[in-house]
C-alpha cells in the first residue's frame, strides 16, 4: 500500500523586454492551459494516450518512472528526512513540468489533464481501459498497470475524497508547511495519499506508481490544489535552502517553480476553485 511503502523505504513587459530581440521572444514558449480529464476533447484524448504510448516505446517513460523510484529524491515525506516534506510539492510540480515536455517531443499539443478526484466514485471513462504495457524498471522488468479501484484493504482508502473534506482539511490551511502535510496526506492520512490507495494496484506502490497514467493526472489535482491555495496565500513557501532547495535529479530550484505562470514552461489551469 502506498503509505506503508513510504515506510518501507525510509516509512507587462519590463525596458529591458522589450529591446529583447524577436528570436529570444519566439524562444519563450507558449503558456500550456491544464484542463479537467472529464471535459477534454475525444481528440485531446487521443493525443494523451498516443503520446504515452509513443514515450513507452522510445523508452523515456520508462525513465520518467524510474526517477519517481529513487527515494533518493527526498520527495516525499518520509521517517528521518525531513526536507522531504517541504521538498513533496515543488518535486512533483518540476516532475510534472518535465513529463509533459517531454511528452510534447511525440504530440506538440500534449498536456497534462487533471483529475479532479474529488467527489467522484470512478475515473475518467475514457481512460479506464488504457492500462499501456511496456514500461520496465530499474532492473528491465516490467512494470504491468493494474487498477482495482476502491477495494483498498484500508478501508479508509474505499472511498474518494470530497470536496467539503479538501476544503475544510486542506485549504484552510494558513502556512506552507500544515497545507503540504494536509495535501500529501501525512498528517491527516488521506489526500493525495489516499487517492493513491483507493487504486489498490499499480498507483499504490510508491516505485511503480508512474507506470499508470492516472499518477500524472492525480498529481496534476494535487498540484492545481497548490496553485489554487498560493494564489491566496502569497508569500508562504517551503524554507529550504543549499542542496535541499535542489529539486534532483533537475537543477532548478524551489523557486523556479513557485509561481507556474513564470516557470521556464509556463502552464495554468482553467478552473480555479474546488
Amino acid at each position: 500500500m502506498f503509505a506503508r511503502t513510504f515506510a518501507d523505504h525510509v516509512v507587462a513587459a519590463q525596458p529591458a523586454a522589450i529591446m529583447a530581440t524577436a528570436a529570444a521572444v519566439a524562444a519563450v514558449p507558449a503558456a500550456i492551459v491544464r484542463r479537467s480529464a472529464d471535459t477534454i476533447t475525444v481528440s485531446e484524448q487521443n493525443v494523451f494516450k498516443g503520446a504515452v504510448t509513443s514515450a513507452i516505446a522510445d523508452g523515456i517513460y520508462s525513465t520518467l518512472v524510474r526517477i519517481h523510484a529513487n527515494m533518493s529524491h527526498d520527495m516525499h515525506t518520509m521517517p528521518g528526512m525531513p526536507a522531504g516534506t517541504l521538498r513533496f510539492l515543488p518535486w512533483h510540480r518540476l516532475y510534472l513540468i518535465n513529463f509533459e515536455q517531454a511528452m510534447r517531443a511525440f504530440e506538440p499539443t500534449f498536456f497534462v489533464p487533471y483529475w479532479r478526484w474529488m467527489d467522484q466514485n470512478s475515473i475518467p471513462g475514457w481512460m479506464s481501459n488504457f492500462t499501456p504495457t511496456g514500461v520496465t524498471d530499474a532492473n528491465g522488468t516490467a512494470i504491468p498497470v493494474r487498477r482495482k479501484p476502491g477495494t483498498s484493504p484500508d478501508p479508509a482508502s474505499r472511498t474518494l475524497p470530497s470536496s467539503q473534506t479538501v476544503q475544510t482539511t486542506i485549504m484552510q490551511a494558513t502556512d506552507y508547511r500544515t497545507f503540504t502535510l494536509a495535501v500529501e496526506g501525512a498528517q491527516p492520512y488521506g489526500a493525495h495519499n489516499l487517492v493513491h490507495m483507493w487504486f489498490n494496484g499499480t498507483m499504490s506502490q510508491v516505485p511503480r506508481a508512474p507506470a499508470d497514467p492516472m499518477f500524472w493526472m492525480h498529481h496534476a489535482e494535487i498540484d492545481r490544489l497548490w496553485w489554487i491555495w498560493q494564489q491566496s496565500h502569497p508569500g508562504q513557501a517551503p524554507n529550504l535552502t543549499g542542496a535541499d532547495a535542489v529539486l534532483d535529479p533537475w537543477p532548478e530550484t524551489v523557486s523556479d517553480v513557485l509561481l507556474v505562470d513564470a516557470a521556464s514552461h509556463p502552464y495554468s489551469y482553467d478552473r480555479a476553485q474546488l
